[in-house]
């Protein structure tokens, strides 16, 4: 009779006779060829000179346009050299009125006729409230040309300034306008300010031409 041998545990000896699992190791890293490192060292050298050369051309471009200052607002226009220039060409004696001293000339010209065929002279000034003042001066105003220089502007009245009396233009909303007749030429003043600082204009004009017609 044969003994009874025992029982082997299958999981016992499959446990015995496993290898244990490999620990996991580093990653490698993948590394660039010298081609590759190159190529890679060209790029970041071409990138850097790019943003160079377009700082170059940003820096060039503020030098040659330089930004606004007080002194570029404050430049002043010569009015009566210019109207000399002007009276040349203008047939009529194109005035050059003695503003305050506080006030800036910020144009002077003479204008030739255009599609309206109106030749006139201007010039303007910002005032010591930094208001815009100015003036037309011609001999060939007509109704249609003073409503388009004054934007349609409404008749609401007249003013007086040193006996002289002005045809007062005011809107509902924009510059006032102030118009009439001297020395044989109609002066149209246009102004963003207050009344007063278009009387100080239009009186100056008034004593330039009557000290220019005594001259004459």
């Amino acid at each position: 009779m044969t003994s009874p041998q025992p029982e082997t545990d299958p999981a016992a000896g499959s446990a015995d006779s496993s290898v244990p699992s490999p620990a996991p190791g580093p990653v490698p890293k993948p590394r660039l060829t010298q081609k590759q490192a190159k190529r890679a060292g060209q790029s970041a050298r071409a990138m850097v000179i790019s943003v160079l050369a377009t700082l170059a051309i940003a820096l060039l471009v503020v030098f040659m346009n330089p930004s606004s200052t007080e002194e570029t607002y404050e430049r002043t226009v010569d009015v009566t050299a210019t109207a000399e220039q002007a009276s040349a060409t203008a047939g009529f004696s194109a005035v050059a009125p003695r503003v305050p001293a506080d006030w800036n000339a910020t144009f002077a010209r003479w204008n030739g006729a255009g599609v309206d065929q109106v030749e006139f002279w201007e010039a303007g000034y910002v005032t010591a409230g930094d208001d815009f003042a100015g003036f037309k001066q011609t001999v060939q105003a007509n109704p249609t040309w003073l409503s388009q220089q004054m934007d349609n502007a409404p008749l609401t009245g007249t003013r007086s300034v040193d006996g002289t009396t002005w045809d007062l233009y005011e809107p509902a909303d924009g510059d006032r306008h102030m118009v009439t007749e001297l020395d044989g030429t109609t002066i149209l003043i246009t102004g963003s300010g207050d009344l007063a600082a278009m009387d100080t204009l239009a009186a100056a004009i008034q004593d330039s031409i009557h000290d220019s017609a005594e001259d004459n």
